[in-house]
């Protein structure tokens, strides 16, 4: 049975029985998906602007190296390692899926960032072989 259950007598008479429901901006409406898309990728920003990212569903693998200093991710195809300050917060996150992006600052900024948050200062991109 349809998620969106309703008589559908008017869509048959029009011969369009499979119309979506619309809000009033014509978007189809979906209470599952509010999004055009359910992945989950995460963005990784260097701080010379190269970005790249990779899905959390092939996530496999991660570990704190070195105590809030250094993690390591292991994807199927690609090994990250993210190397800077305060870093246990982040490995929570990491495990949770949440951060859609992660942005590396240089070391030279790490004086003016908050105290209480996270700073990745190195990416590391190795690929898996």
């Amino acid at each position: 049975m349809s998620q969106d259950f309703r008589s559908r007598y008017g869509e048959m008479r029009a011969n369009d029985p499979t119309t979506p429901e619309q809000d009033p901006q014509n978007k189809a409406v979906s209470e599952n998906y509010p999004a055009h898309s359910n992945t989950r990728n995460i963005v990784f920003e260097r701080p010379d602007g190269r970005r790249f990212f990779l899905n959390y569903s092939y996530l496999v693998f991660s570990e704190e190296v070195e105590a809030g200093t250094s993690i390591v991710l292991v994807f199927t195809t690609h090994t990250v390692k993210l190397n800077g300050l305060r870093l246990n917060g982040l490995l929570d996150e990491l495990a949770s899926h949440l951060p859609k992006t992660i942005t590396a600052t240089e070391v030279r900024y790490n004086a003016t960032l908050e105290d209480n948050q996270p700073v990745v200062n190195e990416i590391i991109l190795i690929a898996n072989g």
